[in-house]
């Protein structure tokens, strides 16, 4: 019996998890296996190295046209290969309209696995509503036995594509907890030094793409309209590079030093302004299941998110860990809450969310439990 994952291409957060995943399954008298449709694509600059990768896996051959910035993988063999790995349960990551997730469907190797879609999508963040690719979708969730799903928003629309009850199992995002929590007690105060903040007031920071689907220029137009005495020397940090980058630094050049762009970074130097900010912002328009949000709490950090993200509930509401932004166009009342907690009530929201990072989205902990939910 086995248990094979068929996804698009290999990134350090998926293999990670994989690796972890093997490990669990393993304990459980499982073979783990991985299906990549290819190793890299446009615009992904990871490179795939093997060596380094704890999983069993298999890189497809096939073709991988691009279309408007849509690029497709379509892998002729998938299902030879699925007939000689003859899963009992196959999962399938990624878009349910790419060819090689529609080939795989097909169900014509015996015996059948049963199929779950790992699915990331939910009612907020979806982009056609109606219309014909809104009745594929219905008809493609409708093949599947079961659902693998980060949060309450995502089970919610996979049941309701489906038509009606099937399995659902939590497959939230997994990260390296220790990659990001920090390391000592003076581990701010370094990283402010390092960064150049050192006396600052509160430190606020938005990891993310400069763009309108992030709120960038909403949440900086809004800090920046707040009265001085409501951001008493505080600052806003951006990490991130898009096409509201030169919007965003005229805002900066004109706050007197209260905007900082600090353009993208590499991953330890992302950890290193987690660790210098007071708290973490994501003001998405649009998101499934921000993975950000989840390392900005792996770092100690109160988490202030909009409600358009799908795991807002998971993330903020339930273990309050911080504030909710309830309207993108408008973030004061979620800054104004966030700047004027005392340091204690900070600290507190920071621990719990350091523990919830620990406890439901480390690497081992989620693959431990998705195999003992798979395998009952």
């Amino acid at each position: 019996m086995s248990l094979v994952v068929l996804t698009n291409i290999p990134t350090p957060y998926r293999t990670a998890f994989f690796d972890a995943l093997a490990e669990a399954a393993s304990r459980a008298g499982k073979r783990f296996h991985v299906l990549y449709c290819a190793k890299t694509e446009p615009g992904r600059h990871w490179p795939y190295d093997p060596a380094k990768m704890r999983h069993a896996h298999t890189v497809l051959r096939g073709f991988h046209p691009s279309l408007a910035g849509v690029h497709a993988h379509l892998n002729p063999g998938v299902l030879a290969e699925l007939n000689l790995l003859k899963p009992d349960t196959l999962i399938i990551a990624g878009a349910w309209n790419t060819p090689t997730m529609l080939v795989a469907g097909l169900n014509i190797y015996s015996p059948h696995p049963r199929r779950f879609f790992w699915s990331e999508g939910h009612a907020d963040a979806v982009l056609h509503k109606g219309g014909l690719v809104a009745w594929l979708r219905r008809r493609m969730y409708r093949t599947f036995d079961g659902f693998a799903v980060p949060n309450v928003k995502s089970a919610e629309w996979a049941q309701a594509q489906a038509g009606g009850p099937r399995t659902v199992v939590t497959l939230p995002n997994a990260i390296d907890v220790k990659a990001f929590a920090r390391t000592s007690g003076s581990a701010r105060a370094e990283s402010r030094r390092a960064l150049g903040l050192e006396g600052e007031g509160r430190v606020l920071v938005q990891v993310s793409a400069l763009t309108d689907r992030k709120g960038v220029l909403e949440l900086a137009k809004a800090f920046l309209a707040l009265p001085p005495c409501d951001r008493p020397q505080a600052k806003l940090l951006f990490v991130g590079d898009g096409d509201r980058r030169a919007e965003l630094e005229a805002l900066a050049a004109k706050s007197e030093g209260a905007i900082r762009l600090l353009g993208q970074l590499p991953p330890d130097e992302v950890r290193r302004v987690l660790w210098a900010a007071d708290a973490f912002v994501l003001n998405t328009r649009l998101d499934p299941n921000p993975l950000s949000a989840i390392e900005a709490a792996a770092a100690g950090l109160p988490i202030v998110l909009s409600a358009a993200a799908g795991n807002v509930q998971e993330v903020v509401e339930v273990p309050q860990t911080g504030f909710v932004i309830r309207d993108p166009a408008d973030t004061s009342e979620a800054l104004r809450a966030v700047l004027s907690a005392s340091d204690a009530q900070l600290a507190e929201m920071g621990a719990r969310a350091a523990e919830l990072a620990r406890t439901q989205f480390d690497a081992p902990a989620v693959a431990r439990s998705l195999v003992q939910q798979l395998y009952p």
